[in-house]
Protein backbone atom coordinates (compact mmCIF):
# COMPACT_ATOMS: atom_id res chain seq x y z
CA UNK A 1 0.00 0.00 0.00
CA UNK A 2 2.88 2.33 0.67
CA UNK A 3 4.19 1.93 -2.84
CA UNK A 4 0.78 2.59 -4.27
CA UNK A 5 0.41 5.72 -2.12
CA UNK A 6 3.83 6.92 -3.23
CA UNK A 7 2.94 6.43 -6.90
CA UNK A 8 -0.37 8.23 -6.39
CA UNK A 9 1.34 11.14 -4.66
CA UNK A 10 3.97 11.35 -7.37
CA UNK A 11 1.25 11.40 -10.02
CA UNK A 12 -0.68 14.17 -8.24
CA UNK A 13 2.51 16.20 -7.88
CA UNK A 14 3.36 15.77 -11.55
CA UNK A 15 -0.19 16.65 -12.56
CA UNK A 16 -0.07 19.79 -10.44
CA UNK A 17 3.23 20.80 -11.98
CA UNK A 18 1.84 20.29 -15.49
CA UNK A 19 -1.26 22.29 -14.56
CA UNK A 20 0.90 25.13 -13.24
CA UNK A 21 2.92 25.16 -16.44
CA UNK A 22 -0.25 25.27 -18.53
CA UNK A 23 -1.64 28.08 -16.38
CA UNK A 24 1.60 30.06 -16.68
CA UNK A 25 1.67 29.51 -20.44
CA UNK A 26 -1.93 30.70 -20.80
CA UNK A 27 -1.26 33.78 -18.68
CA UNK A 28 1.77 34.65 -20.80
CA UNK A 29 -0.25 34.20 -23.98
CA UNK A 30 -2.96 36.53 -22.69
CA UNK A 31 -0.41 39.18 -21.70
CA UNK A 32 1.23 38.89 -25.10
CA UNK A 33 -2.10 39.31 -26.87
CA UNK A 34 -2.89 42.31 -24.70
CA UNK A 35 0.49 43.87 -25.50
CA UNK A 36 0.00 43.30 -29.23
CA UNK A 37 -3.45 44.92 -29.23
CA UNK A 38 -3.67 47.64 -26.60
CA UNK A 39 -6.78 49.22 -28.21
CA UNK A 40 -8.78 46.02 -28.38
CA UNK A 41 -11.33 47.17 -25.79
CA UNK A 42 -11.97 49.11 -22.62
CA UNK A 43 -10.14 46.49 -20.55
CA UNK A 44 -7.32 45.98 -23.04
CA UNK A 45 -8.26 42.31 -23.73
CA UNK A 46 -9.53 40.76 -26.92
CA UNK A 47 -12.69 39.62 -25.14
CA UNK A 48 -13.74 43.29 -24.75
CA UNK A 49 -12.91 44.40 -28.28
CA UNK A 50 -15.44 45.75 -30.79
CA UNK A 51 -14.59 42.90 -33.19
CA UNK A 52 -15.51 40.21 -30.73
CA UNK A 53 -18.60 42.12 -29.51
CA UNK A 54 -20.21 43.69 -32.58
CA UNK A 55 -23.36 45.80 -32.46
CA UNK A 56 -26.41 43.46 -32.51
CA UNK A 57 -28.03 43.18 -35.93
CA UNK A 58 -30.36 40.23 -35.46
CA UNK A 59 -33.99 41.08 -34.57
CA UNK A 60 -35.58 40.02 -31.29
CA UNK A 61 -36.61 36.40 -31.04
CA UNK A 62 -40.06 37.24 -29.67
CA UNK A 63 -42.42 40.13 -29.01
CA UNK A 64 -42.33 41.92 -25.62
CA UNK A 65 -44.51 40.51 -22.84
CA UNK A 66 -45.59 43.78 -21.24
CA UNK A 67 -48.96 45.48 -21.61
CA UNK A 68 -48.79 48.73 -23.56
CA UNK A 69 -52.52 49.49 -23.42
CA UNK A 70 -55.57 48.11 -21.70
CA UNK A 71 -56.73 45.09 -23.79
CA UNK A 72 -60.17 45.01 -22.15
CA UNK A 73 -61.18 48.61 -22.79
CA UNK A 74 -64.75 48.94 -24.02
CA UNK A 75 -63.87 51.80 -26.36
CA UNK A 76 -61.90 49.41 -28.56
CA UNK A 77 -65.16 47.83 -29.65
CA UNK A 78 -65.66 50.82 -31.96
CA UNK A 79 -62.71 49.71 -34.09
CA UNK A 80 -60.35 52.35 -32.76
CA UNK A 81 -58.90 53.53 -29.48
CA UNK A 82 -60.51 56.84 -28.59
CA UNK A 83 -58.75 59.50 -26.57
CA UNK A 84 -59.30 58.50 -22.90
CA UNK A 85 -60.05 61.94 -21.54
CA UNK A 86 -63.09 63.85 -20.38
CA UNK A 87 -61.80 66.76 -22.48
CA UNK A 88 -62.81 66.18 -26.07
CA UNK A 89 -61.06 67.53 -29.13
CA UNK A 90 -63.81 70.11 -29.50
CA UNK A 91 -63.33 71.29 -25.92
CA UNK A 92 -59.58 71.63 -26.39
CA UNK A 93 -60.15 73.69 -29.51
CA UNK A 94 -62.65 75.92 -27.69
CA UNK A 95 -60.19 76.43 -24.82
CA UNK A 96 -57.54 77.62 -27.27
CA UNK A 97 -59.92 80.05 -28.95
CA UNK A 98 -61.78 81.46 -25.95
CA UNK A 99 -58.86 82.13 -23.61
CA UNK A 100 -56.88 85.06 -25.07
CA UNK A 101 -53.63 84.34 -23.23
CA UNK A 102 -53.60 80.69 -24.39
CA UNK A 103 -54.34 81.79 -27.94
CA UNK A 104 -51.51 84.33 -27.76
CA UNK A 105 -49.01 81.75 -26.48
CA UNK A 106 -49.90 79.20 -29.17
CA UNK A 107 -49.95 81.77 -31.94
CA UNK A 108 -46.53 83.11 -30.86
CA UNK A 109 -44.99 79.65 -31.06
CA UNK A 110 -46.59 79.05 -34.47
CA UNK A 111 -45.16 82.32 -35.78
CA UNK A 112 -41.71 81.44 -34.47
CA UNK A 113 -41.81 78.03 -36.15
CA UNK A 114 -42.99 79.52 -39.44
CA UNK A 115 -39.77 81.57 -39.56
CA UNK A 116 -37.87 78.28 -40.20
CA UNK A 117 -39.89 77.35 -43.29
CA UNK A 118 -37.31 78.41 -45.91
CA UNK A 119 -33.92 76.86 -46.74
CA UNK A 120 -31.07 78.61 -44.97
CA UNK A 121 -29.07 80.81 -47.34
CA UNK A 122 -26.36 81.93 -44.91
CA UNK A 123 -25.44 81.31 -41.30
CA UNK A 124 -27.19 84.46 -40.11
CA UNK A 125 -30.64 83.32 -41.28
CA UNK A 126 -33.31 81.10 -39.71
CA UNK A 127 -34.39 78.16 -41.83
CA UNK A 128 -33.86 74.45 -42.46
CA UNK A 129 -31.26 72.32 -44.17
CA UNK A 130 -30.86 68.83 -45.53
CA UNK A 131 -27.37 67.67 -44.59
CA UNK A 132 -25.26 64.56 -44.19
CA UNK A 133 -25.89 62.52 -41.05
CA UNK A 134 -22.14 61.94 -40.77
CA UNK A 135 -21.14 65.43 -39.69
CA UNK A 136 -17.39 64.84 -40.11
CA UNK A 137 -17.73 63.97 -43.79
CA UNK A 138 -17.47 66.63 -46.48
CA UNK A 139 -20.30 66.24 -49.03
CA UNK A 140 -19.40 65.60 -52.63
CA UNK A 141 -20.70 67.63 -55.55
CA UNK A 142 -23.37 65.03 -56.27
CA UNK A 143 -24.45 64.98 -52.62
CA UNK A 144 -24.71 68.77 -52.54
CA UNK A 145 -26.94 68.66 -55.59
CA UNK A 146 -29.10 65.97 -53.99
CA UNK A 147 -29.46 68.02 -50.79
CA UNK A 148 -30.51 71.12 -52.75
CA UNK A 149 -33.10 69.12 -54.66
CA UNK A 150 -34.46 67.63 -51.44
CA UNK A 151 -34.74 71.07 -49.85
CA UNK A 152 -36.75 72.23 -52.85
CA UNK A 153 -38.96 69.16 -52.45
CA UNK A 154 -39.65 70.11 -48.84
CA UNK A 155 -40.57 73.68 -49.78
CA UNK A 156 -43.13 72.31 -52.25
CA UNK A 157 -44.34 69.60 -49.81
CA UNK A 158 -43.84 66.96 -52.47
CA UNK A 159 -43.36 66.32 -56.16
CA UNK A 160 -45.50 68.63 -58.26
CA UNK A 161 -45.48 70.43 -61.60
CA UNK A 162 -47.66 73.22 -60.20
CA UNK A 163 -46.17 74.52 -56.93
CA UNK A 164 -48.71 77.35 -56.74
CA UNK A 165 -51.52 74.82 -56.55
CA UNK A 166 -50.12 73.13 -53.44
CA UNK A 167 -49.71 74.31 -49.87
CA UNK A 168 -46.14 75.42 -49.25
CA UNK A 169 -43.92 74.34 -46.41
CA UNK A 170 -44.79 77.35 -44.25
CA UNK A 171 -48.50 76.55 -44.37
CA UNK A 172 -47.71 72.92 -43.67
CA UNK A 173 -45.63 73.85 -40.60
CA UNK A 174 -48.26 76.24 -39.24
CA UNK A 175 -50.99 73.61 -39.40
CA UNK A 176 -48.91 70.92 -37.74
CA UNK A 177 -47.63 73.23 -35.00
CA UNK A 178 -51.15 74.43 -34.12
CA UNK A 179 -52.53 70.89 -33.83
CA UNK A 180 -49.55 69.76 -31.76
CA UNK A 181 -49.82 72.67 -29.31
CA UNK A 182 -53.60 72.28 -28.92
CA UNK A 183 -54.14 68.49 -29.03
CA UNK A 184 -50.58 67.20 -28.53
CA UNK A 185 -51.20 65.24 -31.69
CA UNK A 186 -49.70 65.89 -35.11
CA UNK A 187 -50.85 64.01 -38.23
CA UNK A 188 -50.00 64.27 -41.91
CA UNK A 189 -50.74 61.86 -44.75
CA UNK A 190 -47.95 60.50 -46.93
CA UNK A 191 -48.77 59.64 -50.55
CA UNK A 192 -46.11 57.31 -52.02
CA UNK A 193 -45.00 56.99 -55.62
CA UNK A 194 -44.62 53.76 -57.57
CA UNK A 195 -41.32 53.00 -55.80
CA UNK A 196 -43.01 53.33 -52.41
CA UNK A 197 -41.17 56.56 -51.54
CA UNK A 198 -43.05 59.52 -50.03
CA UNK A 199 -43.92 61.75 -52.98
CA UNK A 200 -46.47 64.12 -51.39
CA UNK A 201 -47.53 64.96 -47.85
CA UNK A 202 -50.61 66.74 -46.54
CA UNK A 203 -51.45 68.10 -43.09
CA UNK A 204 -54.57 66.38 -41.71
CA UNK A 205 -56.95 67.54 -38.99
CA UNK A 206 -55.56 65.76 -35.93
CA UNK A 207 -58.96 65.75 -34.22
CA UNK A 208 -60.23 63.24 -36.83
CA UNK A 209 -57.34 60.74 -36.50
CA UNK A 210 -57.42 57.89 -33.97
CA UNK A 211 -55.17 54.94 -33.24
CA UNK A 212 -56.59 51.74 -34.64
CA UNK A 213 -58.00 49.18 -32.23
CA UNK A 214 -56.23 45.85 -31.91
CA UNK A 215 -56.83 42.70 -29.92
CA UNK A 216 -53.08 42.34 -29.44
CA UNK A 217 -51.28 44.29 -26.75
CA UNK A 218 -48.36 44.93 -29.09
CA UNK A 219 -48.16 45.71 -32.80
CA UNK A 220 -45.03 44.54 -34.59
CA UNK A 221 -43.24 47.56 -36.03
CA UNK A 222 -41.86 45.44 -38.88
CA UNK A 223 -45.39 44.80 -40.14
CA UNK A 224 -45.57 47.86 -42.38
CA UNK A 225 -48.96 46.89 -43.83
CA UNK A 226 -50.80 46.66 -40.51
CA UNK A 227 -53.49 49.28 -39.93
CA UNK A 228 -52.12 51.76 -37.39
CA UNK A 229 -54.46 54.77 -37.60
CA UNK A 230 -57.97 55.52 -38.81
CA UNK A 231 -59.90 58.66 -39.70
CA UNK A 232 -63.36 59.05 -38.24
CA UNK A 233 -66.29 61.30 -39.06
CA UNK A 234 -69.29 61.42 -36.73
CA UNK A 235 -67.89 58.39 -34.89
CA UNK A 236 -67.66 56.28 -38.08
CA UNK A 237 -64.37 55.04 -39.56
CA UNK A 238 -64.04 56.39 -43.09
CA UNK A 239 -60.29 55.79 -43.81
CA UNK A 240 -57.57 53.41 -42.64
CA UNK A 241 -53.81 53.96 -42.80
CA UNK A 242 -50.68 51.91 -42.22
CA UNK A 243 -47.46 53.39 -40.85
CA UNK A 244 -46.23 54.33 -44.33
CA UNK A 245 -49.38 56.29 -45.15
CA UNK A 246 -50.03 58.37 -42.01
CA UNK A 247 -47.55 60.02 -39.65
CA UNK A 248 -48.86 60.15 -36.08
CA UNK A 249 -46.70 61.89 -33.47
CA UNK A 250 -47.16 63.17 -29.91
CA UNK A 251 -44.83 65.43 -27.91
CA UNK A 252 -45.80 64.35 -24.37
CA UNK A 253 -45.97 60.55 -24.40
CA UNK A 254 -46.79 58.57 -21.28
CA UNK A 255 -46.47 54.93 -20.23
CA UNK A 256 -50.02 54.86 -18.82
CA UNK A 257 -51.71 51.81 -20.39
CA UNK A 258 -55.06 53.62 -20.28
CA UNK A 259 -53.83 56.42 -22.51
CA UNK A 260 -53.60 53.93 -25.43
CA UNK A 261 -50.58 55.65 -26.97
CA UNK A 262 -51.98 59.20 -26.94
CA UNK A 263 -50.17 62.17 -25.46
CA UNK A 264 -51.24 64.72 -22.87
CA UNK A 265 -51.85 68.23 -24.15
CA UNK A 266 -50.71 71.25 -22.18
CA UNK A 267 -54.32 72.41 -22.22
CA UNK A 268 -55.34 69.27 -20.33
CA UNK A 269 -52.74 70.10 -17.69
CA UNK A 270 -54.10 73.65 -17.56
CA UNK A 271 -57.76 72.78 -17.00
CA UNK A 272 -57.99 74.40 -13.51
CA UNK A 273 -56.00 77.43 -14.67
CA UNK A 274 -58.05 77.87 -17.85
CA UNK A 275 -61.25 77.54 -15.83
CA UNK A 276 -60.09 80.27 -13.46
CA UNK A 277 -59.06 82.45 -16.39
CA UNK A 278 -62.48 82.02 -17.99
CA UNK A 279 -64.25 82.92 -14.75
CA UNK A 280 -62.01 85.92 -14.20
CA UNK A 281 -62.39 87.06 -17.78
CA UNK A 282 -66.17 86.62 -17.68
CA UNK A 283 -66.44 88.42 -14.35
CA UNK A 284 -64.46 91.38 -15.58
CA UNK A 285 -66.37 91.42 -18.86
CA UNK A 286 -69.73 91.41 -17.13
CA UNK A 287 -68.47 94.07 -14.78
CA UNK A 288 -69.04 96.56 -17.61
CA UNK A 289 -72.09 95.00 -19.26
CA UNK A 290 -74.20 93.57 -16.44
CA UNK A 291 -72.68 94.92 -13.25
CA UNK A 292 -74.88 93.95 -10.33
CA UNK A 293 -72.92 95.52 -7.50
CA UNK A 294 -74.09 99.13 -7.24
CA UNK A 295 -71.48 101.83 -6.89
CA UNK A 296 -73.76 103.83 -4.61
CA UNK A 297 -77.29 104.39 -3.31
CA UNK A 298 -79.45 107.55 -3.45
CA UNK A 299 -81.58 107.79 -0.36
CA UNK A 300 -84.27 110.48 0.09
CA UNK A 301 -84.77 111.35 3.71
CA UNK A 302 -88.32 112.11 4.46
CA UNK A 303 -91.52 111.05 2.76
CA UNK A 304 -92.13 112.16 -0.83
CA UNK A 305 -95.00 111.18 -3.13
CA UNK A 306 -94.49 107.86 -4.95
CA UNK A 307 -95.15 109.38 -8.37
CA UNK A 308 -92.40 112.00 -7.86
CA UNK A 309 -89.99 109.24 -6.78
CA UNK A 310 -90.73 107.22 -9.92
CA UNK A 311 -90.27 110.29 -12.13
CA UNK A 312 -86.88 111.02 -10.53
CA UNK A 313 -85.84 107.36 -10.92
CA UNK A 314 -86.71 107.34 -14.62
CA UNK A 315 -84.92 110.65 -15.21
CA UNK A 316 -81.82 109.45 -13.32
CA UNK A 317 -81.62 106.16 -15.23
CA UNK A 318 -81.87 107.93 -18.55
CA UNK A 319 -78.95 110.15 -17.65
CA UNK A 320 -76.66 107.88 -15.64
CA UNK A 321 -77.11 104.24 -16.73
CA UNK A 322 -73.85 102.54 -17.76
CA UNK A 323 -72.94 100.50 -20.83
CA UNK A 324 -75.81 98.22 -21.82
CA UNK A 325 -77.85 99.57 -18.91
CA UNK A 326 -75.28 98.47 -16.33
CA UNK A 327 -74.61 99.96 -12.91
CA UNK A 328 -78.17 101.13 -12.25
CA UNK A 329 -78.19 103.16 -9.05
CA UNK A 330 -80.76 102.10 -6.41
CA UNK A 331 -83.06 104.94 -5.28
CA UNK A 332 -84.96 104.76 -2.01
CA UNK A 333 -87.29 107.04 -0.03
CA UNK A 334 -86.23 108.05 3.48
CA UNK A 335 -86.07 111.08 5.75
CA UNK A 336 -83.42 113.02 3.81
CA UNK A 337 -81.35 112.85 0.55
CA UNK A 338 -77.91 111.24 0.87
CA UNK A 339 -75.44 109.25 -1.28
CA UNK A 340 -73.79 106.08 0.09
CA UNK A 341 -70.57 104.98 -1.68
CA UNK A 342 -70.10 101.19 -1.90
CA UNK A 343 -66.82 101.11 -3.89
CA UNK A 344 -64.19 101.91 -1.25
CA UNK A 345 -62.16 98.68 -1.46
CA UNK A 346 -58.72 97.36 -2.51
CA UNK A 347 -60.13 94.27 -4.25
CA UNK A 348 -58.86 95.47 -7.62
CA UNK A 349 -55.28 94.89 -6.49
CA UNK A 350 -56.09 91.28 -5.55
CA UNK A 351 -57.79 90.75 -8.91
CA UNK A 352 -54.71 91.96 -10.82
CA UNK A 353 -52.39 89.72 -8.81
CA UNK A 354 -54.64 86.72 -9.43
CA UNK A 355 -54.74 87.34 -13.18
CA UNK A 356 -50.95 87.77 -13.30
CA UNK A 357 -50.50 84.49 -11.45
CA UNK A 358 -52.73 82.62 -13.91
CA UNK A 359 -50.95 84.13 -16.91
CA UNK A 360 -47.55 83.08 -15.56
CA UNK A 361 -48.74 79.50 -15.07
CA UNK A 362 -50.07 79.33 -18.64
CA UNK A 363 -46.81 80.60 -20.06
CA UNK A 364 -44.70 78.30 -17.89
CA UNK A 365 -46.69 75.24 -19.00
CA UNK A 366 -45.76 76.04 -22.61
CA UNK A 367 -42.14 76.78 -21.54
CA UNK A 368 -42.47 80.43 -22.56
CA UNK A 369 -41.47 83.60 -20.77
CA UNK A 370 -44.41 86.03 -20.41
CA UNK A 371 -42.30 88.75 -22.01
CA UNK A 372 -42.68 86.90 -25.34
CA UNK A 373 -46.40 87.68 -25.28
CA UNK A 374 -45.90 91.26 -24.04
CA UNK A 375 -46.40 90.61 -20.32
CA UNK A 376 -43.42 92.02 -18.44
CA UNK A 377 -43.27 91.41 -14.71
CA UNK A 378 -40.81 92.67 -12.16
CA UNK A 379 -39.34 96.11 -12.85
CA UNK A 380 -42.10 97.25 -15.21
CA UNK A 381 -41.30 100.58 -16.84
CA UNK A 382 -37.60 100.41 -15.92
CA UNK A 383 -34.66 99.62 -18.15
CA UNK A 384 -33.46 96.70 -16.02
CA UNK A 385 -32.91 95.83 -12.39
CA UNK A 386 -29.56 95.40 -10.74
CA UNK A 387 -29.65 91.60 -10.96
CA UNK A 388 -32.40 91.24 -13.56
CA UNK A 389 -31.73 89.82 -17.01
CA UNK A 390 -32.61 91.89 -20.05
CA UNK A 391 -35.63 91.09 -22.21
CA UNK A 392 -33.32 89.74 -24.93
CA UNK A 393 -31.78 87.24 -22.52
CA UNK A 394 -35.21 86.21 -21.25
CA UNK A 395 -36.49 85.58 -24.78
CA UNK A 396 -33.34 83.61 -25.66
CA UNK A 397 -33.71 81.39 -22.60
CA UNK A 398 -37.42 80.99 -23.31
CA UNK A 399 -36.71 79.75 -26.83
CA UNK A 400 -34.12 77.33 -25.48
CA UNK A 401 -36.74 75.81 -23.16
CA UNK A 402 -39.75 75.79 -25.47
CA UNK A 403 -38.94 76.45 -29.12
CA UNK A 404 -35.86 74.26 -29.52
CA UNK A 405 -37.53 71.02 -28.29
CA UNK A 406 -40.52 71.73 -30.54
CA UNK A 407 -38.30 72.20 -33.59
CA UNK A 408 -36.38 69.04 -32.75
CA UNK A 409 -39.67 67.13 -32.45
CA UNK A 410 -40.79 68.32 -35.90
CA UNK A 411 -37.41 67.55 -37.49
CA UNK A 412 -37.36 64.01 -36.05
CA UNK A 413 -40.84 63.37 -37.44
CA UNK A 414 -39.84 64.58 -40.92
CA UNK A 415 -36.72 62.42 -40.85
CA UNK A 416 -38.57 59.26 -39.80
CA UNK A 417 -41.48 59.62 -42.18
CA UNK A 418 -40.24 61.59 -45.20
CA UNK A 419 -36.46 61.73 -45.59
CA UNK A 420 -35.13 58.42 -44.27
CA UNK A 421 -37.49 56.27 -46.36
CA UNK A 422 -35.80 57.95 -49.35
CA UNK A 423 -32.19 57.96 -48.06
CA UNK A 424 -30.80 57.30 -44.58
CA UNK A 425 -27.52 59.06 -45.35
CA UNK A 426 -29.06 62.49 -44.90
CA UNK A 427 -31.09 64.27 -42.24
CA UNK A 428 -33.45 67.21 -41.99
CA UNK A 429 -32.61 69.89 -39.41
CA UNK A 430 -33.85 73.33 -38.43
CA UNK A 431 -30.89 75.70 -38.20
CA UNK A 432 -30.20 79.30 -37.29
CA UNK A 433 -31.60 79.38 -33.76
CA UNK A 434 -28.03 79.80 -32.48
CA UNK A 435 -27.08 82.13 -35.31
CA UNK A 436 -25.26 85.28 -34.31
CA UNK A 437 -25.84 88.71 -35.78
CA UNK A 438 -23.13 90.44 -37.79
CA UNK A 439 -22.17 92.51 -34.75
CA UNK A 440 -22.00 89.45 -32.48
CA UNK A 441 -19.85 87.59 -34.99
CA UNK A 442 -17.55 90.57 -35.45
CA UNK A 443 -16.97 90.73 -31.69
CA UNK A 444 -16.31 86.97 -31.57
CA UNK A 445 -13.85 87.14 -34.47
CA UNK A 446 -12.06 90.03 -32.80
CA UNK A 447 -11.52 87.89 -29.69
CA UNK A 448 -10.53 84.75 -31.61
CA UNK A 449 -7.98 86.49 -33.82
CA UNK A 450 -6.18 87.60 -30.65
CA UNK A 451 -6.09 84.16 -29.04
CA UNK A 452 -6.32 81.12 -31.28
CA UNK A 453 -6.97 81.94 -34.96
CA UNK A 454 -5.04 83.78 -37.63
CA UNK A 455 -6.46 86.49 -39.86
CA UNK A 456 -6.57 84.11 -42.83
CA UNK A 457 -8.47 81.49 -40.80
CA UNK A 458 -11.05 84.09 -39.80
CA UNK A 459 -11.39 85.13 -43.44
CA UNK A 460 -11.81 81.51 -44.53
CA UNK A 461 -14.93 81.17 -42.35
CA UNK A 462 -16.56 83.88 -44.49
CA UNK A 463 -15.29 82.25 -47.72
CA UNK A 464 -12.79 85.05 -48.29
CA UNK A 465 -9.33 84.48 -49.82
CA UNK A 466 -6.20 84.82 -47.66
CA UNK A 467 -4.29 88.07 -47.65
CA UNK A 468 -1.43 88.27 -50.19
CA UNK A 469 2.21 87.61 -49.31
CA UNK A 470 1.28 85.75 -46.13
CA UNK A 471 0.15 88.96 -44.44
CA UNK A 472 -2.81 87.20 -42.85
CA UNK A 473 -0.90 84.32 -41.26
CA UNK A 474 -0.60 85.98 -37.88
CA UNK A 475 -2.39 86.26 -34.53
CA UNK A 476 -3.10 89.90 -33.72
CA UNK A 477 -1.97 90.01 -30.11
CA UNK A 478 0.83 92.41 -29.01
CA UNK A 479 2.20 89.99 -26.41
CA UNK A 480 2.26 87.17 -28.94
CA UNK A 481 3.98 89.38 -31.53
CA UNK A 482 6.73 90.29 -29.06
CA UNK A 483 7.22 86.63 -28.18
CA UNK A 484 7.43 85.75 -31.88
CA UNK A 485 10.02 88.49 -32.45
CA UNK A 486 12.22 87.27 -29.62
CA UNK A 487 11.80 83.65 -30.72
CA UNK A 488 12.89 84.27 -34.27
CA UNK A 489 15.70 86.57 -33.13
CA UNK A 490 17.03 83.82 -30.88
CA UNK A 491 16.87 81.32 -33.74
CA UNK A 492 18.83 83.70 -35.99
CA UNK A 493 21.66 84.25 -33.43
CA UNK A 494 25.28 83.30 -34.09
CA UNK A 495 26.13 85.79 -36.87
CA UNK A 496 23.23 85.05 -39.19
CA UNK A 497 21.63 88.07 -40.80
CA UNK A 498 18.04 88.95 -40.09
CA UNK A 499 16.11 89.11 -43.38
CA UNK A 500 14.28 92.33 -43.85
CA UNK A 501 16.34 94.26 -41.27
CA UNK A 502 18.67 97.14 -41.90
CA UNK A 503 21.82 95.06 -41.08
CA UNK A 504 24.33 94.57 -43.80
CA UNK A 505 25.83 91.30 -44.87
CA UNK A 506 28.71 91.69 -42.47
CA UNK A 507 26.64 92.63 -39.45
CA UNK A 508 26.14 90.22 -36.64
CA UNK A 509 22.98 89.52 -34.68
CA UNK A 510 24.23 91.91 -32.00
CA UNK A 511 23.48 94.88 -34.27
CA UNK A 512 27.01 95.85 -35.32
CA UNK A 513 29.88 94.70 -37.50
CA UNK A 514 32.27 92.00 -36.25
CA UNK A 515 34.81 94.51 -35.03
CA UNK A 516 32.17 96.16 -32.78
CA UNK A 517 31.22 93.23 -30.67
CA UNK A 518 30.06 90.65 -33.17
CA UNK A 519 33.16 88.50 -33.02
CA UNK A 520 33.50 85.11 -31.53
CA UNK A 521 30.02 83.97 -32.53
CA UNK A 522 28.59 85.00 -29.15
CA UNK A 523 25.00 86.17 -29.02
CA UNK A 524 24.07 89.10 -26.80
CA UNK A 525 20.34 88.40 -26.14
CA UNK A 526 19.76 91.57 -24.10
CA UNK A 527 21.14 93.75 -26.88
CA UNK A 528 19.02 91.94 -29.45
CA UNK A 529 15.95 92.32 -27.26
CA UNK A 530 16.65 96.04 -26.84
CA UNK A 531 16.86 96.51 -30.59
CA UNK A 532 14.27 94.12 -31.99
CA UNK A 533 12.00 93.24 -29.09
CA UNK A 534 10.67 96.71 -28.42
CA UNK A 535 7.12 97.62 -27.57
CA UNK A 536 4.25 97.90 -29.95
CA UNK A 537 4.83 100.37 -32.78
CA UNK A 538 8.65 100.63 -32.33
CA UNK A 539 10.92 100.54 -35.37
CA UNK A 540 10.17 100.75 -39.06
CA UNK A 541 11.53 97.60 -40.57
CA UNK A 542 9.86 94.24 -41.22
CA UNK A 543 11.12 90.82 -40.31
CA UNK A 544 9.77 87.73 -42.07
CA UNK A 545 10.61 84.27 -40.83
CA UNK A 546 9.21 80.90 -41.77
CA UNK A 547 8.37 78.92 -38.62
CA UNK A 548 7.14 75.44 -39.53
CA UNK A 549 4.36 75.94 -42.06
CA UNK A 550 3.52 79.56 -41.03
CA UNK A 551 5.05 82.90 -42.00
CA UNK A 552 5.11 85.51 -39.29
CA UNK A 553 5.06 89.16 -40.29
CA UNK A 554 6.27 91.33 -37.46
CA UNK A 555 6.23 95.12 -37.49
CA UNK A 556 9.36 96.29 -35.75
Amino acid sequence: MGLIDDIRGFGLTALGAVGGLVNDWARMALHKAADEDQDSGPGGTHQDSAQSNPVPTKPAADNPKSLFWDPFAIIEQLGYKDRPSQITYGTLKAMAWKVPIVHAVINTRVQQIAAFSVPQKDRYQLGFRVKLRESTKEPTKAERKWMNQMEMLFTRTGVTDNPRGRQNFETFLRKLAWDSLVYDQMCYELVPNQKGEPAEWYAVDASTIRLAGSASTYVDEDDTKAIRTVQIYDGVVINEYNQEEMAFAVRNPRTDIRLFGYGVSELEMLIPVVTSLLYSWEYNQRFFSQGSAAKGIINFKGAIPENQLQQFRRHWYQMMSGVENAWRTPITNSDELQYINLQQSSRDMEYNAWMDFLIKICCSMYQMDPVEVNFKYGNAGQQSGLQEASNKEKITESKERGLRPLLRFLANSFNRNILWPISENFEFAFVGLDAKTHDDLADLNQKQVKTQMTVDEIRAEDDLPPLPDGMGEIILDPTYLQWAQMKQAAVQGGGMGVPGSEMGEGESAQGGPPEKGGEGGKFDFEQMLARYGGGEGEGKGETKKSMGTRKWVVNL
